[in-house]
């Protein structure tokens, strides 16, 4: 069974949509809702939205942070295989049975989806153009695209470690010293409601720059208000 793990932060307006969206998706699977505090209807609208859901829904607390909400998910999971997948991301309807298939290849723990973004702004195209290209060649994924692995795996690389952002590449690097991630040939389809927010050109310049700081082990933690979600 895959476990399905969302870290969320005052997102409301979002829940109805995400779990309508889970909700068709094939396969036995559970949803693990991690919240990090919110301050506004978030865990009201998880509770309204699981009575109609047609499968397994955990509703957990943990101290923020999306590595910290994310150890707390996988913990409660009851899954072979974890997905860690953003509440303003969509898969496929098949994508569990994909996972299933692609953790039983010889030397596979683990992988991600192919990147897209919700619009056709050019600037966004080659955004996923180049994160795309950048997972296929070092096996390096970020967390919108929707990072999978075995339990097992996962457990034995000690989770996510706690850092303020690129939690996701860390654990990548971490992953590839233990077995070999892949990339799906299915899409996982993105909001781009950060870029909106920041500023498409801001927001691209402020990702460049913390993974260029990232490589020499920087983390200025004034860019956590541009880089995680709130």
């Amino acid at each position: 069974m895959l476990s399905i793990i969302t870290p969320v932060l005052n997102e409301e307006e979002n829940i109805p949509g995400f779990l309508a969206h889970i909700n068709d998706l094939e396969g036995p699977f559970e949803v693990i809702v991690v919240d990090g505090g919110s301050t506004d209807g978030t865990c009201r609208a998880l509770e309204a939205a699981a009575e109609s859901f047609a499968h397994r829904v955990a509703v957990l607390s943990s101290p923020a942070g999306r590595a910290v909400q994310m150890n707390a998910g996988a913990r409660h999971a009851a899954g072979t295989a974890l997905l860690f997948l953003h509440v303003d991301c969509r898969i496929p309807p098949d994508a569990p049975g994909a996972i299933g298939r692609a953790l039983e290849r010889e030397g596979v723990i683990g992988g991600g989806f192919r990147h897209t973004f919700a619009s056709r702004d050019p600037l966004l195209r080659l955004t996923s153009r180049f994160g795309n290209l950048l997972a296929a060649r070092t096996q390096t994924f970020f967390g919108d695209f929707g990072i999978f692995i075995e339990k097992e795996a996962f457990f034995k690389l000690g989770g996510y470690e706690p850092l303020p952002y690129l939690e996701d590449v860390e654990f990548a690097r971490a992953a590839r010293r233990h077995g070999r991630l892949v990339q799906l040939d299915l899409p996982i389809v993105v909001s781009p409601r950060r870029y909106l927010l920041v500023g498409k050109y801001r927001l691209s310049a402020v990702y460049v720059l913390v993974m260029l700081l990232n490589t020499v082990g920087i983390r200025p933690k004034r860019f956590i208000r541009y880089v995680v979600e709130k």
